[in-house]
């Protein structure tokens, strides 16, 4: 009990007097700190705007992040459209396979309600 006691008077003591790096270290460190941040560049803006859709296209897709970030949310749009239109069936057998009923593998069919899709009128 008396080195539990004694642990908390050392930790006491090493709170109540706190120590402060030195004024080259802090300097040092502030040097170091400016040294890697980026430098801003002045973005070069056109003299006259671009006119057409390309061009408000192309705008939108910068403003949402640029070409992978418009792919990855059109791809994100249709698979979201692409659940929303397939029959939920397909997750049911989907599941039976999971499950371990692995006499039904040749019969299975995961896009059962998606030959409207495909087909021509």
């Amino acid at each position: 009990m008396t080195d539990d006691m004694d642990l908390d008077a050392l930790l006491a003591q090493a709170a109540a007097t706190p120590v402060a790096p030195s004024a080259a270290l802090t300097a040092r460190i502030l040097a170091d700190a400016q040294a890697v941040q980026p430098r801003p560049q002045a973005k070069v803006v056109p003299s006259r705007p671009r006119p057409g859709v390309l061009a408000w296209l192309s705008d939108l897709a910068e403003g949402l992040g640029g070409g992978r970030a418009v792919a990855g949310l059109s791809l994100a749009g249709v698979a979201g459209l692409f659940l929303g239109v397939a029959d939920p069936s397909a997750l049911q057998s989907l599941s039976t396979l999971i499950a371990g009923d692995l006499t039904s593998v040749e019969h299975m069919d995961l896009l059962p309600a998606t030959d409207i899709l495909w087909t021509e009128n």
